[in-house]
């Protein structure tokens, strides 16, 4: 059966690896959690990059999607104006193509041969009187027919005005018709990245909770190896301490034993040794050295 200090200092040893190596294998988890959390870190400032460059993208899309909205309002409210104004002159139009000629050069042909027969012939009374009248009558239907050319010129640059601006709503409406897909598929690309940020910033939460449980494990582990450590090397010096008690002892015991061996050979009348004499008179040095002078 081993002495109460050899089991002590066997139980306290084995706590000591334990402690150790649960201490070994805590500081090797920190680090691992400790590099990990660096890759979080890595992984969401790169998400957050990518995020901003997303919604910066974003931002200016919608920017001049507003300014086309904007832009497209205001040529609806032209186009509405101008149907308006194409309208009114259309019936205007409808008025003097009614009542006016339509062939204008002929008219104006006519009106010329009329003022030249009345500056150049000879007439009577009579026909000049016809004449200044079919001038008239001329230069009313010429009147009437500048007035329509004039009102269908006018319709065809209000026409020509809708059709520009209906070709603006449709470079509008093709833009956004291809950038919608895109748009929508940034808009779940950043949705999916927010989330995944989200997850990784949980991560991390845990982890950095995990590493100060870590942190004081290890520093209390290393405590209690610290003070294991003096409670063995206060039982390695009693070890030693009994162990150099016990040779003493037995050296005494030995001592002992043969300086009673001795005796009885003194007794006996036997010569002793030197060494053995020193035994029996070794309180006597005196007496030691007269008896050596005797031998």
């Amino acid at each position: 059966m081993q002495p109460q200090g050899e089991v002590d200092l066997e139980a306290v040893t084995l706590k000591i690896d334990s402690l150790a190596s649960q201490r070994t294998a805590s500081i090797n988890e920190y680090r691992r959690l400790d590099g990990r959390r660096r890759e979080i870190r890595k992984e969401i400032r790169e998400l957050t990059e990518k995020i901003n460059n997303d919604r910066k993208s974003l931002d200016d899309y919608y920017e001049k999607l507003s300014k086309f909205k904007a832009s497209r309002r205001e040529i609806l409210s032209q186009i509405r104006d101008m149907k308006t104004k194409s309208t009114e002159v259309e019936k205007v139009l409808k008025k003097f193509e009614q009542s006016a000629p339509k062939e204008g050069a002929t008219l104006n042909e006519r009106l010329k041969k009329v003022e030249w027969r009345l500056q150049t012939e000879r007439i009577t009374r009579e026909e000049e009187k016809e004449l200044v009248a079919n001038v008239k009558e001329l230069e009313t239907k010429l009147k009437a027919w500048k007035k329509a050319h004039a009102t269908k010129q006018d319709l065809g640059e209000i026409t020509g005005k809708i059709k520009v601006l209906k070709k603006q709503l449709d470079e509008m409406n093709a833009f956004k018709a291809k950038n919608d897909p895109e748009i929508k598929a940034q808009h779940e690309r950043v949705a999916a990245m927010l989330t995944q940020r989200h997850e990784l910033f949980q991560e991390i939460e845990g982890i950095d909770s995990q590493l100060i449980t870590l942190d004081s494990n290890i520093a209390k582990m290393t405590q209690d190896v610290s003070e294991l450590r003096e409670q063995r090397r206060l039982l390695l010096e009693g070890r030693r301490s009994r162990e150099h008690e016990s040779s003493r002892a037995k050296t005494r015991e030995l001592v002992e034993r043969a300086k009673d061996d001795a005796k009885k050979k003194l007794e006996q009348g036997s010569k002793l040794s030197f060494d053995e004499l020193r035994l029996v008179y070794q309180d006597d040095p005196e007496s030691v050295t007269k008896r050596t002078e005797q031998i």
